[in-house]
């Protein structure tokens, strides 16, 4: 496996929609299309990476620099540790850049994405409600530290 940025590696995006647009009830967010897509990349608040074997893109991360180094994750197949490896890569990146922390806000049922990070050393701070489309979802915020404060 490798890890491509889909920033510079435009071949991808087809996949990218077709796995992003899959999650976007666990991700409370819109349907995507190409073009939208193709801008969204150019934006210098996002940082995009996905993990590739062959010619499959098997996961995707992407951290939101203009949302304090919120992070979100989706990968084609569970149990693969493709998850781990997503977060990370976006740990790495957000140390590059000199971020404290990165966080995630996870559904509350959604138990394979909350197994994820607390695997990979979030810490749960609590429980938090966010609203999409008029619609109140109960979650929890997940906080990692990368510089000791």
């Amino acid at each position: 496996m490798r890890v491509i940025d889909l920033k510079g590696e435009t071949e991808y995006i087809e996949q990218y929609i077709h796995l992003r647009n899959s999650y976007v009830d666990m991700l409370l967010t819109s349907f995507v299309n190409k073009n939208d897509t193709i801008k969204w990349l150019q934006s210098k608040d996002v940082e995009i990476r996905g993990v590739v074997d062959g010619e499959v893109l098997e996961g995707v991360v992407i951290l939101y620099l203009g949302r304090e180094g919120e992070v979100a994750f989706f990968a084609k197949e569970r149990n693969k540790g493709i998850g781990t490896m997503l977060l990370s890569i976006a740990e790495d990146i957000a140390a590059s850049r000199n971020m404290p922390y990165i966080w995630a806000w996870v559904l509350k049922d959604n138990m394979i994405a909350k197994h994820v990070f607390e695997k990979s050393g979030f810490l749960n701070e609590g429980a938090q409600t966010r609203n999409h489309n008029g619609i109140s979802y109960d979650g929890v915020k997940y906080k990692k530290l990368l510089v000791q404060i």
